[in-house]
């Protein structure tokens, strides 16, 4: 009952009685009149049944001699029965002999016995009574039989009114209706003067709660003199009061001595601070200071160094000296560590935006740490998406260091196997781009639980690594602080099945870059046609699919005498290729020579060739313009660089006019 549910308590204790009241009255209502018809019926049923013993007994003998008035006069006496509407006396074949209707009554051909009378059966005559007697009948029909003897000579039928007996009942029931009625406002009346004792305490709980919960007044109590269980209810309410009030007086008291100390620490807290950070400065200062200081004398003794390898040495010395450059190599690093940490920590460390040529820097890397790898007899190489922009502003000196903690790391903790550098875009818009480079090594590995310190000052993966590598633990620290002040993020994963990936991406802006300026334009390779003529398998096979990474249309030729076939095919077939990167080192003769060959004839000599040598087997400029030769590349030949010859070739060959002049005479790259 959802209306009950939300009533108050008032209306639900009136409800309650109420309910309860009426439901009682109405069982002993029902159960009155139940008894009241059964009752009346029964006395009925045994007045009629009375009328017809004395009608058969007196009816018998007339019914014998067949004299239907004196029959009928016999039924006439019930006449003095008012409530008699007709009676019927039939003989022993069933059929009416005599008959009698009141004054207020007619015959009807409901006084004709049913069929079922015929051969006056006993069965027939109950069942025909039965079904003369149903409960809310308005008249009851009696059938007995008449009997002279031992033989039964006929049948009488009375049947009488119930009407006045129907007002009787009902006249009955409207006043036992009307004393339940009175019954119930009595009972209700009295239930609501007996509620308000249940009722009214209840209520003043209610109040006494809201007035607390907006008040937060705790000294409120309920007065009663009550012995029941609401009188008990109103003095746990009581109690609980009281306890609320004192263990609020006991909080005041503590907050306000709390309050008190902890003005008390504050104060004692920002002293140590201001010590603390005057110390750090101090720290910082000194760090700086010295490591700048120590910096200087230390530049003088590596340049001493280097003059003193550059003079005649006996094989000992030398030695020595290697040694001591070395060392001095790593204590200026360390150095720098110092200085750059320094700074992080005194909040000087900045991050200047300038616009730089990102393959440059990372074509500089690669051929700085080739060697230091091939000295360990591990691989190295670079993997550069080819979507990755050329022009980006940002800061190349800061990029450059990260790039070599994390390349000098793998380096320093590789053994064997390979080092793979990997660059690419993590997401771009209009404004900006976002790098992820990524150090995959296959070196020693890091733990689970080394990760979380390795990025902090002075730590690395193991203790024991210092003793084994060296280093100062500063390395990744400083390259964290690096990224996150170049809005990016750093992290380490372990590779799938052995060594480390570390990662970091870094945002560049790309709206102060001039898309114009010499070597900030993306490949414009799409188109150009590109023969590259060398021996070595591998290598041709690796530079045709870059140039094809690039957009260019790359083919390749094993050997001097098929590249210059297929220079001299694709001219006389009317498609010649634009340019041609031709290896020196080749096994009956020398990619000069195959130049100066395709420069002898007609057809091809409109081919740009590029030139890649090792730097002893470089050409002079004379020997190159002779040649024909419009780029030399050194080994191993940077991708930036090599791009950028092509892209100069594709430049002249598309502009207005055909050719744009000469080519310009580049040394070795």
């Amino acid at each position: 009952m959802p209306n009950f549910e939300r009533s108050s308590l008032n209306q639900k204790l009136t409800i309650i009685s109420l309910l309860s009241t009426a439901t009682a009255l109405l069982f002993v209502f029902a159960t009155f009149a139940a008894t009241s018809v059964a009752n009346h019926r029964k006395d009925e049923a045994m007045q009629l049944r009375t009328f017809a013993q004395v009608i058969a007994a007196s009816s018998a003998d007339y019914l014998l001699l067949r004299d239907r008035a004196r029959a009928s006069s016999a039924l006439g006496a019930l006449a003095a029965k008012s409530d008699i509407a007709s009676a019927v006396l039939y003989d022993r074949n069933g059929k009416p002999f005599a008959q009698y209707v009141s004054a207020s009554d007619s015959p009807t051909e409901d006084l004709v016995p049913p069929e079922a009378l015929d051969g006056i059966d006993a069965d027939a005559l109950a069942a025909a009574s039965a079904s003369g007697q149903s409960l809310l009948s308005p008249r009851m029909r009696l059938y007995l039989p008449v009997t002279a003897g031992e033989l039964q000579v006929g049948v009488v039928m009375i049947e009488t009114d119930l009407v006045a007996t129907w007002i009787d009942i009902l006249a009955g029931l409207a006043v036992m209706g009307l004393a339940m009625l009175v019954s119930l406002v009595v009972a209700v009346a009295m239930a609501g003067r007996f509620k308000r004792s249940i009722a009214e305490p209840v209520t003043k709980l209610i109040q006494a709660a809201q007035k607390v919960s907006i008040s937060q007044n705790y000294s409120l109590r309920i007065p009663h003199q009550r012995t029941d269980e609401l009188g008990q209810l109103i003095d746990s309410f009581n109690t609980m009061m009281a306890q609320i009030e004192d263990r609020g007086a006991a909080l005041l008291h503590h907050r306000d001595e709390l309050e008190r100390q902890v003005g008390v620490r504050t104060e004692q807290l920002e002293k140590a601070k201001n010590a603390a950070e005057a110390a750090s400065r101090a720290k910082s200062a000194f760090l700086a200071t010295m490591s700048h200081e120590i910096r200087t004398p230390m530049n003088g003794v590596l340049g001493m160094t280097e003059m003193l390898l550059a003079t005649p040495l006996t094989e000992a010395q030398r030695n020595y000296t290697t040694l001591v450059k070395r060392s001095g190599e790593h204590l200026l690093v360390i150095i720098n560590d110092i200085l750059d940490f320094s700074k992080i920590e005194a909040g000087k460390l900045t991050i200047e935006y300038i616009n730089f040529n990102l393959w440059d820097l990372l074509d500089d890397l690669h051929n700085v740490y080739t060697p230091q790898a091939a000295g360990k007899g591990i691989g190295f190489d670079f993997d550069i998406a080819n979507d990755i922009p050329v022009a980006i502003c940002g800061d190349p000196n800061r990029l450059r260091q990260i790039m070599a903690n994390l390349l000098g790391n793998a380096i320093k903790f590789t053994e064997q196997g390979r080092i793979l550098a990997r660059v690419r875009v993590a997401g771009e818009d209009t404004q900006s781009v976002m790098l992820r480079f990524e150090v995959h090594d296959t070196g020693i590995g890091i733990s689970r639980e080394a990760r979380a310190r390795l990025f902090e000052a002075f730590s690395q993966a193991d203790d024991s690594t210092t003793r084994r590598y060296g280093g100062t633990g500063l390395g990744l620290a400083i390259s964290k602080q690096l990224v996150e002040l170049m809005g990016g993020a750093i992290g380490v994963d372990n590779a799938p099945t052995r060594g480390s990936i570390f990662w970091f991406t870094v945002s560049f802006d790309k709206r102060r870059v001039d898309p114009d300026a010499p070597g900030h334009r993306q490949h414009t390779l799409e188109g150009l046609r590109v023969l590259v003529v060398d021996e070595q398998e591998e290598t041709r096979e690796d530079l045709a699919q870059q140039l094809r990474a690039w957009r260019a249309s790359a083919d390749g030729a094993a050997s001097a005498a098929a590249g210059y076939e297929r220079l001299l095919s694709a001219a006389r077939s009317g498609r010649p290729y634009d340019a041609a990167v031709i290896d020196m080192e080749m096994t009956h003769t020398s990619g000069l020579a195959l130049a100066a060959s395709i420069k002898a004839d007609a057809d091809a000599r409109a081919t740009h060739l590029v030139l890649v040598s090792p730097e002893r087997l470089a050409a002079d400029p004379v020997q190159r313009r002779a040649a024909g030769v419009a780029y030399q590349l050194v080994k191993p030949a940077r991708a930036a660089d090599m791009v950028a010859c092509l892209t100069a070739c594709a430049a002249r060959l598309h502009a207005p006019g055909g050719t744009a002049g000469p080519a310009p005479d580049w040394g070795p790259l």
